[in-house]
């Protein structure tokens, strides 16, 4: 009787633990991040193509969509890979506050290991221009907010001092993590 007891008491010790590893693995990354792949970027590169994912920023959530054009925007067409986020109509706008506020961080992902991202961070406040902020209705859409220049094209490939490679497989991978600013957090 003992030792059922004792084994009983192990197998749940052993559950409980893997249990936590699950959860630990699961908690990597914060609630307010979403990974994105975008495949194929040669040629959407040569053919001048933007990429768009769509995204809450959490259950309840704002709607978002990170825009990048492969072959830059702008006075960045040709050298740079350029990204910028959109607010997007959303399910749940009725139930959140406008202007939307807070930081939007864009990191493109060293895909050899986890440091040397390329990191941009957007704050949404009273200098951000209203029309990258407020609620878009529909019928509009809203204006984009980002950075034309956000990685040059030199600096995609392999980098053998900082082993960083940002491009791989003709793949880039984006983390966008979102820490929105509510004055009413029961609402959301």
């Amino acid at each position: 009787m003992k030792l059922e007891v004792q084994e009983e008491h192990n197998e749940s010790f052993v559950k409980e633990h893997l249990q936590l590893a699950v959860n630990a693995l699961h908690n990597r990354l914060p609630s307010n991040s979403k990974v994105f792949k975008l495949s194929d970027f040669s040629n959407k590169k040569s053919k001048d193509e933007r990429w768009y994912s769509s995204f809450y920023t959490s259950p309840r959530g704002y709607r978002m969509k990170l825009d990048v054009h492969a072959n830059g925007d702008g006075n960045a067409e040709g050298t740079s890979v350029s990204c910028f986020i959109y607010l997007v109509k959303g399910e749940y706008d009725d139930n959140l506050e406008w202007p939307f506020q807070g930081e939007v961080t864009i990191e493109l992902l060293n895909q050899l290991e986890d440091n040397n991202h390329k990191v941009c961070t957007m704050k949404f406040n009273e200098s951000t221009p209203d029309r990258c902020k407020n609620r878009v209705v529909e019928g509009r859409n809203g204006h984009g907010w980002g950075r034309p220049n956000f990685v040059p094209h030199s600096e995609l490939g392999h980098n053998a001092d900082t082993n960083c490679c940002y491009l791989l497989n003709d793949c880039l991978h984006f983390r966008i993590t979102v820490n929105a600013t509510y004055n009413k957090p029961w609402l959301v």
